[in-house]
């Protein structure tokens, strides 16, 4: 090839060579757009899947924590209310107790009334009978002294008459 020498032209390169036409760009756009909305789609379901998962659990957690709560209060309530029944036990007993004493109290009270309007019922009767002898003996010594001023006088006549004679 000498300098002199015309050369040959040669057609330019094609600068699209290698490339995806326009139809084979929007195919390509169409299936790379169906392909994203899948995988949108797709990481919602997983996203609304792992939200719901996420929320069961929650409410999972929060039931075990009311049982828990629940629980804890009503052991509370049981062991109030066997302070309650150990409390009314006690002041139960108590009260029986004093009522026990006052009983006794009275009895011994009661009997030892009783004793003594026995004891007064005792020398009442004595006392009546004593009256009552006393009111015999009394009588007696007055119909004596009645009787013996009649013999008085009696004897005051026998023995005036004989006496006298």
């Amino acid at each position: 090839m000498s300098a002199g020498a015309p050369q040959m032209m040669m057609p330019p390169q094609p600068l699209t060579a290698g490339m995806p036409d326009p139809a084979t760009i929007a195919k390509q756009k169409d299936a790379y757009m169906k392909m994203l909305d899948e995988q949108v789609k797709q990481g919602t379901q997983v996203l609304e899947a792992q939200v719901k998962h996420q929320k069961e659990y929650l409410l999972g957690q929060a039931d075990q924590q009311k049982k828990q709560f629940i629980m804890q209060i009503d052991m509370e309530v049981k062991q109030q209310e066997m302070a309650l029944d150990q409390q009314r036990m006690e002041q139960l007993m108590a009260l029986q107790q004093q009522a026990a004493q006052q009983k006794a109290a009275l009895e011994q009270q009661a009997m030892q009334l009783t004793m003594e309007y026995q004891q007064k019922k005792a020398e009442e009767e004595m006392q009546k009978q004593q009256y009552e002898m006393e009111k015999k003996q009394q009588e007696m010594q007055s119909k004596m002294q009645e009787e013996m001023a009649k013999f008085q006088g009696a004897g005051t006549l026998f023995t005036g008459i004989s006496v006298n004679k």
